[in-house]
């Protein structure tokens, strides 16, 4: 509930503002105004190109931000916001109808409030007579600088409490995380927008400002697809050795993907930067591929404490070795299980953090998904009590694997 609630208040300030915007500045028709309706448009035919893998995190590369930011500096308050209202609930593929009333009350308002920034700190809203550099930086690119710096805070903060509501992630988290994968392109967008908005007006292009503007993004779009593909080749391999994880120990079927799901949650919790997040829930998927390499007997026979078993992390390790791209998982690949048994702490090293978050959540889902080799398995609470109970997990950890626990149980009953 409170979810859909900040929802509707998101929806209503952005419309609240777009109308409180043409009451006070009016509403100018024109063919810019028509152009920019129509590139907003567009950018539901082009769609985001978004690459989500347990590799490299997220990465999202949109034209709605170019669009919308070069429409607060051409269209004014009103005109911005009306963009941001066509822009919002345009999305290809199947999105829920509650992140399409998000995304257009959202929009909306980046769009009032960053052509309102522009004007506040000097943007020249028909700047088709300025001349010379000095005039361009002080009327326009200072002002779309600011202007786009509002769009990423207003953005951060709007998605890191509709993420904290619905998926209890803490927004520290999720503004840091956002911050790392979009706010470099933020720098990007704003520069864009500040070519086509010159383009437009003081260099008398008009539309065609768009095709030179955007033809080449769409060159890097397709050379970035393939980079895309390359990295989902990676994912592919990497599922391969996971299932040759459990064609080895049926009994572990699954396990690698709720630790590397459990393990990356805590990481969250923990406010660890996304590529960081990325590793730990690499090494969760990998923590057991060392039991590849040994006796099927023994894998199958004996639980995750025998003695026997004791080399495969060092195994596992040796085996990811010469994988550039898994370099940041391999320590904790390697010490998942060392970690837990060490000396108390009380709080971790920032050189611990990965082999400790994989460590608890794959000791978590042994006591409780698993078992014994005689079927024991323990309820939830009883497992956290006992991994809480380990010398090397510190209260913090414990902490994150709560936290986890409790968003995973809101995602199956929501």
């Amino acid at each position: 509930m409170a979810t859909f609630l900040y929802i509707a208040v998101v929806w209503s300030l952005g419309v609240g503002l777009t109308a409180a915007a043409l009451a006070v500045d009016g509403l100018r028709v024109d063919w810019t105004f028509a152009m920019a309706c129509l590139l907003a448009v567009l950018t539901w035919w082009s769609g985001p190109t978004e690459l989500e893998t347990a590799i490299r995190g997220k990465i999202l590369l949109s034209f709605s931000n170019i669009v919308l930011l070069a429409s607060a500096a051409l269209l004014g308050p009103a005109g911005a916001g009306i963009v941001g209202l066509v822009m919002g609930p345009l999305q290809r593929g199947e999105v829920p109808l509650r992140a399409r009333v998000f995304n257009t009350g959202m929009s909306a308002t980046l769009g009032v409030l960053g052509s309102a920034v522009f004007l506040f700190t000097g943007g020249m809203r028909d700047s088709s007579r300025l001349v010379g550099t000095t005039e361009i930086v002080r009327f326009i690119a200072v002002p779309v600088l600011v202007a786009g710096l509002v769009h990423l805070a207003v953005n951060l903060l709007l998605l890191a409490g509709v993420v904290r509501l619905a998926a209890g992630v803490p927004m520290r988290t999720q503004i840091a995380r956002l911050l790392s994968t979009i706010g470099p392109a933020y720098l990007g967008y704003g520069f864009i927008a500040f070519l086509m908005v010159v383009l437009w007006e003081p260099a008398g292009l008009g539309p065609s400002s768009v095709v030179l503007v955007l033809a080449p993004l769409l060159v890097a779009r397709w050379a970035y697809n393939q980079h895309a593909e390359e990295v989902k080749g990676h994912e592919l391999a990497l599922q391969v050795l996971v299932a040759a994880v459990e064609a080895k120990a049926p009994h572990l079927t699954g396990h690698s993907s709720r630790v590397a799901a459990l393990s990356a949650q805590m990481a969250e919790y923990l406010g660890v930067r996304s590529h960081v997040v990325a590793e730990i829930r690499l090494a969760g998927m990998l923590h057991d591929l060392g039991q590849t390499t040994m006796p099927t007997p023994v894998v199958r026979g004996s639980d995750a404490h025998s003695p026997a078993l004791a080399e495969y992390p060092a195994r596992g390790a040796a085996i990811l070795g010469h994988l550039a791209f898994l370099r940041g998982s391999l320590d904790a690949v390697l010490r998942h299980r060392q970690v837990l048994t060490g000396r108390a702490l009380r709080r971790y090293q920032p050189r611990d953090l990965p082999a400790l978050v994989v460590g608890v959540a794959d000791e978590f889902d042994l006591l409780t998904e698993v078992g014994t080799p005689d079927g024991i398995r323990l309820g939830e609470g009883d497992a956290v009590e006992t991994v809480g109970m380990m010398p090397g997990v510190p209260a913090e950890v414990l902490r994150a694997l709560q936290h986890a626990l409790s968003r995973r149980r809101t995602a199956v009953t929501g």
